[in-house]
């Protein structure tokens, strides 16, 4: 502010008292004073006084906390980081990452609201995931409940025993004649026995004389006994009773 003579102020007699500032004025360089009577406000003309500069620091921390009313506060709750705006950046480009990953792992595009459409009856389409999760576990509650599923178990577990072997068991284990090789599931322990009983060398009904095998050494004569005799037309082997051959 530039500097003025007190005889440049603009002397009052109409304000009152208490807003007066009384002064001495010289008009000869100093040989004689004479009072003047002059406003404060004329005086401070152009400068800031207590009251508004109270207003203005009232108007910059506008309401803010006591922990963060002054610059000094602000600048350590921001760590004391001259570049703040860059490192909130990074943290905000890195969030934006995660976000992304997440996305990806639902399954659905960034920012959905929904889960989109499912090919099953089970979940209705355009669900959110606590609903998508409500009508599974309705779905699995209503399939059985833990005494359905205990018996379910108690199934399983006679049906390894029938079979024989212990839970979780994947083969029949060892057998101790060679018809049946060890470690067979039950369908090629089957198969090995149909193989075996069909290629053994007992006479059945109908059979071929080829399937026969002599015996080189003699047998007593039974008390009651039946002659086998060919069929000529078939081939086929039939016993008779030895009156036949007695008769004829």
């Amino acid at each position: 502010m530039a500097s003025q003579k007190l005889s440049a102020l603009t002397a009052v007699t109409s304000t009152a008292a208490d807003s007066l500032v009384y002064v001495a004025d010289t008009t000869d360089s100093g040989s004689s004073f004479s009072g003047r009577k002059i406003t404060k406000a004329n005086l401070f003309s152009g400068y800031a006084t207590e009251s508004y500069v109270g207003t203005q620091i009232s108007n910059l921390i506008d309401g803010a906390p006591g922990a963060l009313d002054t610059l000094n506060e602000l600048a350590a709750a921001l760590g004391d980081d001259a570049s703040i705006a860059s490192s909130l950046t990074t943290l905000i480009n890195a969030n934006e990452t995660h976000i992304d990953n997440v996305a990806t792992l639902s399954g659905v595009a960034k920012d959905s609201t929904d889960l989109g459409t499912f090919s099953g009856t089970t979940i209705a389409d355009d669900q959110t995931i606590k609903a998508a999760l409500q009508a599974l576990e309705t779905s699995v509650e209503s399939k059985g409940s833990s005494a359905s599923l205990t018996s379910v178990t108690t199934t399983a577990n006679n049906a390894y025993t029938l079979a024989g072997v212990t839970q979780d068991a994947t083969n029949l284990g060892t057998f101790s004649g060679s018809t049946i090789a060890d470690s067979d599931s039950i369908k090629d322990a089957l198969q090995a026995l149909e193989t075996a009983v069909e290629a053994a060398a007992f006479v059945k009904a109908n059979d071929n004389v080829n399937r026969l095998v002599g015996n080189t050494s003699a047998d007593t004569v039974p008390s009651g006994y039946y002659f086998l005799v060919c069929d000529s037309t078939s081939g086929a082997i039939k016993a008779i009773d030895k009156s036949f051959i007695e008769i004829d």
